[in-house]
């Protein structure tokens, strides 16, 4: 793993260097690959608001940032998932064990940074992983139900996405030292920006394949994401419904898949369901103080957008 002068990834490859080198080998290329590290960017423009340390803002930073690259690495577990940021997933590089058992590491290095960086903290910290690992379980649960509703959904996707970028948003408005009514406002504007960028991720997923995994893949284990589930109820001749459970459904109907949502209309209800919590994100940013921390989270969430 290589350390940078940049001060969030410097404290998330100390995290999992203090790992044995079997857990910390298994998901030191995540730690080298970090992606866009926009929870810890989250989180750093919520202590925007006020006059936060900064060395602690980078190691909460690290937290947020560990606790999501463990379930990113529990999720490809589930998901079978070949590839990761551009990279083998670390469960076909070491195995399934080994990966289960470095993402529970990864975990536990992140609890104990949290309680290190203060009760509030801890707890704060354990809630969401708790909440991430129901929503998880949800997810699981769900698997090939065609009948599960948008609304259900979305409240799926607030257990499984929104809760982190609410503990991001949360931890830097903490540390910031805003009143407890500017906190909340910027609790509320992570679950909804979640929520929406969850369903945005749905529509990607569906659209092209990128460098994580191929388009469409996540259907051959039953995970319908919102425009598939939108499409279902506009379908009425039933196609989609009997591809989707047909016992044969293969890779090889992913692109009729695709044709159908995309023709019934499930891609752009999906992408109007984002737009309304996209806009739900921006009233709780308004209860916000006006100023450049604001005006920079205003900022995030419209790059996302596009």
């Amino acid at each position: 793993m290589t350390t940078t002068a940049d001060p969030v990834r410097y404290h998330l490859a100390r995290l999992v260097g203090g790992l044995s080198a079997p857990l910390r080998n298994t998901v030191g290329g995540l730690v080298d690959r970090p992606g866009k590290l926009l929870r810890s960017r989250l989180l750093t423009a919520c202590a925007g608001f006020g006059r936060a340390d900064h060395e602690r803002v980078a190691r909460l930073g690290a937290v947020v940032e560990l606790v999501h690259l463990a379930s990113l690495v529990h999720d490809d577990v589930i998901d079978r998932a070949a590839i990761r940021r551009g990279g083998p997933a670390a469960h076909r590089a070491a195995g399934p064990e080994l990966a289960v058992l470095a993402g529970l590491a990864c975990l536990s290095a992140a609890g104990t940074e949290a309680a290190d960086l203060g009760e509030g903290v801890a707890t704060a910290v354990s809630r969401t992983v708790a909440a991430l690992a129901h929503g998880e379980l949800l997810d699981v649960e769900r698997g090939f139900d065609t009948g599960l509703s948008l609304p259900d959904y979305v409240d799926l996707v607030r257990r499984k996405t929104g809760v982190l970028f609410r503990l991001c948003c949360l931890l830097g408005a903490v540390e910031s030292g805003v009143d407890s009514a500017v906190a909340a406002a910027l609790a509320e504007f992570g679950v909804e920006w979640g929520i929406a960028f969850q369903v945005l991720d749905d529509c990607l997923d569906l659209e092209a394949a990128g460098e994580d995994k191929p388009a469409g893949t996540d259907h051959l284990l039953g995970l319908f994401g919102a425009p598939t589930l939108a499409a279902l109820r506009a379908d009425t001749s039933g196609e989609l419904h009997r591809i989707l459970l047909a016992p044969a459904f293969s890779d090889g109907h992913l692109t009729r898949v695709r044709e159908l949502v995309t023709a019934h209309g499930g891609l752009r209800a999906a992408r109007t369901l984002a737009g309304v919590h996209f806009g739900h994100a921006l009233t709780a940013l308004s209860r916000t103080p006006d100023g450049p921390a604001r005006r920079a989270l205003a900022g995030m969430l419209e790059t996302s957008r596009s």
